[in-house]
């Protein structure tokens, strides 16, 4: 390390092992003090791992890991925050039954809190999301608050505890490019004042935008480490899967959309007080095609998503149809009778079993398939057989079906969730946050089960908070903001630059 920039964290031959799983394997690191610096790698490939090694959120198995020069002892994260060192989850800990101030003020007992009082404490909170746009209500349940709201939460947590060192993992899924590049400002602002920033990300985009230097984990080692000026995201790929990976390649094959599968005609429903969650939406998927919906998370889609899967349960206005008959009256089950295929939009809380093994979780809408029973009995060699390839065709790892779904990394989740909704082959998939917390090799494969079911006749409706997904697999984009679809593009004029200021608000445009 230079001399005049040591090292302020360093990892020394560290190794983690969570029972007969070697997560982290002789891991040799260094961190500079005041940069940002970039972890990348596959799912499971330990960097996460790593990094709550150094939170202390894991106990290492063997290495030593140094902090300004001084070995770490840290029992708990909150010796590692006393120290200085702050780290946002990719999923968020925070008490949704206590507001957003609350759930700050749940850790008054530590020293950076003893000056403020609570009154003091929100005015000081209230500057930071101000000065980094990271604006929340603060007296809002956490369950109230939508989940790019919770991560600016999490945000401001750290920012209000002066960390030294922040973690943040995978910060910017939630955020509109416009977000992302003043998120990133403000960044070089804390690391030009002298912090550090670890990020762990997949988005090699943002990691050669914003990054200083780049450590690469794969099979739980560090197999390379690059200032950003000496790589490119090609080169970074290939180092992550371990062979040549083809970044974004195109899709030669256009849409071929026939008959409507879903329509929605002026539908609209209010929330507890007047404002509407959904204001006057009208949209149509058509079987063939897929449909994305742009915006910054908490401008409806989830209401939207919790309409479509059952709309019986909102009182509202307008008319929904799917395959042309009305489904007004229809709960959630009916619905998904119906050949609708779903990617929730959060996979621990709606899509898994976390404590049951992969062949439950795998039933989970299955059941009544009929190569599954026979006369009403489940067939378990059937389900076992099909599992089993499901796994091996999404390269789910690793391949223990009797491993529950939360020993799992979050990657290897999704692609299993993705395996058991396509085994259905729907005919209409509701796709929300397909790729959250996914590996660029996961993300390419992913997205090409997704056109291999559209070009199968099925119609998509896509809502991501990825902006680079909604365009690379969107035939058309709409754009939601306030409950309302503000701006709709065709596949030839949706860009980065125009969806993205339509999801900053303003009046509905046709660029179709």
């Amino acid at each position: 390390m230079e001399k005049n920039n040591p090292a302020l964290i360093e990892f020394r031959q560290v190794r983690k092992v969570f029972g007969s799983v070697v997560a982290n394997d002789e891991v040799n690191l260094q961190i500079k003090s005041g940069s940002i610096h970039a972890i990348v790698g596959e799912n499971g490939a330990g960097k996460s791992t790593a990094m709550k090694l150094l939170y202390a959120q894991y106990a290492k198995s063997a290495g030593e890991i140094l902090f300004r020069g001084n070995t770490t002892n840290w029992k708990s994260p909150r010796d590692a925050i006393h120290a200085g060192i702050g780290m946002v989850h990719q999923h968020f800990m925070l008490a949704e039954t206590h507001t957003a101030l609350e759930n700050i003020l749940l850790e008054s007992d530590l020293p950076f809190w003893k000056p403020y009082g609570k009154k003091e404490a929100r005015a000081r909170l209230t500057e930071l999301a101000k000065k980094y746009h990271l604006e929340i209500n603060f007296d809002a349940l956490v369950s109230e608050l939508s989940v790019g709201e919770q991560q600016r939460l999490e945000i401001l947590k750290l920012l209000y505890a002066n960390s030294e060192v922040l973690i943040l993992d995978e910060p910017t899924a939630v955020l509109t490019p416009q977000e992302i590049i003043a998120l990133f400002e403000n960044l070089r602002r804390l690391r030009a004042e002298g912090k550090t920033i670890l990020l762990i990300t997949h988005k090699l985009k943002e990691v050669m935008q914003f990054a200083d230097c780049v450590t690469v984990f794969r099979a739980g080692r560090v197999v390379a480490h690059r200032e950003v000026i000496d790589t490119s995201t090609a080169e970074l790929a290939d180092l992550m899967v371990g062979q040549k990976v083809e970044l974004g390649r195109p899709w030669p094959i256009p849409c071929k959309p026939r008959e409507a599968i879903l329509s929605l005609e002026e539908i609209s429903y209010p929330s507890a007080g007047s404002k509407l969650r959904l204001d006057g939406i009208n949209l149509q998927v058509q079987a063939g095609e897929i449909v994305g919906i742009a915006g910054v998370e908490g401008n409806g889609q989830s209401d939207l998503i919790r309409f479509l899967l059952s709309p019986k349960e909102f009182p509202h206005q307008g008319t929904i149809r799917l395959f042309g008959e009305p489904i007004d009256q229809c709960s959630a089950p009916q619905v998904r009778k119906k050949s609708v295929g779903l990617l929730a939009e959060d996979r621990l809380k709606e899509a898994l079993l976390l404590n049951r093994d992969l062949e439950a979780n795998f039933l989970l809408g299955n059941q009544g398939a009929v190569e599954f029973q026979r006369r009403g009995i489940l067939q378990k060699k059937e389900i076992l057989k099909t599992v089993h390839h499901a796994i091996e065709e999404y390269d789910v790892r690793p391949r223990k079906i009797e491993n529950s779904a939360r020993s799992f990394s979050g990657g290897n989740q999704q692609k299993f969730v993705v395996a058991r909704e396509l085994y259905r082959k729907p005919k209409f998939l509701l796709a929300a946050q397909p790729t959250r917390g996914v590996d660029v090799g996961a993300i390419e494969f992913i997205h090409r089960k997704l056109f291999e079911a559209r070009d199968a006749g099925a119609g998509i409706l896509l809502i991501s908070s990825e902006l680079e997904e909604v365009l690379r697999l969107s035939d058309r984009v709409l754009v939601m903001f306030a409950g309302k679809i503000v701006a709709e593009f065709s596949r030839a004029t949706a860009n980065e630059s125009n969806v993205g200021l339509a999801m900053m608000g303003g009046k509905r445009a046709n660029y179709a």
